[in-house]
């Protein structure tokens, strides 16, 4: 069976429109971004490609002068980001409205989004800027607080929206319904709302399912549920998920996007999770797949003697 939703392609031999990159780093990664940096600026020149460096950087290697471009005012063609999935992340939250492209080099642990190695950036990236490439689409979730009839926050994710406790030391009591229908109320620890990107992160180890990145679907994964019988649940990524804390909830609760912005939640809020109408559009070196990367990553059929 065919994926339905944007599967990956080769590119034509045809040499693409990337002759403007734009650099988005890792603070602080020390000698090693430095040393990806300058092969990126020295391969992209050989390309005849311009460089541009996030404006909120810090240069890596100051002796390499190197113009800024904003991430609010996109000129460049595509987007190459050099940390770990964090990194990723952060850049995709603030790029997915304008459908640039974005390319990944890992210098984080595992390396799910950003998936070319240091050691391999002037091949791979010589490669893409002569036309050779994969690329594939990544929905997003949107999540918008209100209190009271206002909105008080509203975010997207590319990996999971979650609503977890506050106080470590307590579970929170909420309801949970799709599309205005009651699924259930739990007491737990919270709750992992994931896209298929984000089910091999915070929603893989609170036991969720890992989702096949083509399928339009997301996944619903309670963490460490009061009730055993609850299991994660994945439905079509066009409904509307709500939750809302219930009265006597003693611990409070926090949402997260991708763990890295959060805001409180009180009794009487209620968050509301859909998909996010914008995607991001990634770039892979020719022969990305993805069964390969779980293998790798999760460390599939290791024999151990």
């Amino acid at each position: 069976m065919k994926p339905t939703a944007t599967p990956r392609h080769e590119s034509s031999g045809d040499p693409p429109a990337f002759r403007r990159l734009g650099i988005i780093v890792k603070p602080d990664a020390g000698a090693a971004l430095a040393e990806v940096y300058r092969h990126l600026v020295t391969t992209a020149e050989r390309h005849d490609a311009h460089c541009a460096l996030d404006e909120g950087a810090e240069n890596p290697v100051p002796s390499i002068p190197i113009d800024r471009f904003s991430r609010d005012r996109i000129d460049r063609d595509l987007i190459v980001v050099v940390g770990g999935d964090g990194t990723m992340l952060n850049a995709a939250r603030s790029l997915c409205a304008q459908d640039v492209p974005i390319l990944g080099v890992n210098l984080g642990r595992l390396g799910f989004l950003a998936d070319v190695s240091p050691a391999e950036v002037e091949r791979h990236l010589s490669a893409i800027l002569e036309g050779n490439y994969s690329e594939d689409r990544r929905f997003l979730l949107q999540g918008s607080l209100m209190r009271n009839d206002t909105r008080i926050m509203e975010s997207v994710a590319l990996n999971d929206v979650t609503f977890k406790m506050r106080d470590p030391a307590r579970m929170v009591e909420f309801e949970m319904s799709i599309d205005g229908t009651l699924v259930n109320q739990q007491r737990s620890d919270g709750v992992v709302v994931c896209t298929p990107t984000g089910s091999t992160a915070y929603a893989l180890s609170a036991g969720g399912p890992l989702i096949a990145p083509d399928l339009h679907a997301v996944g619903i994964v309670s963490i460490c549920p009061h009730t055993l019988s609850y299991r994660p649940i994945v439905v079509d990524a066009n409904h509307k998920i709500e939750i809302r804390p219930v009265e006597g909830s003693r611990g409070g609760g926090v949402v997260s996007f991708d763990g890295q912005l959060n805001q409180p939640l009180e009794y009487g809020d209620i968050l509301a999770i859909s998909k996010y109408e914008h995607a991001i559009h990634l770039i892979h070196p020719v022969g990305h797949d993805h069964y390969s990367l779980l293998r790798d990553k999760l460390c599939w059929s290791e024999q151990r003697f």
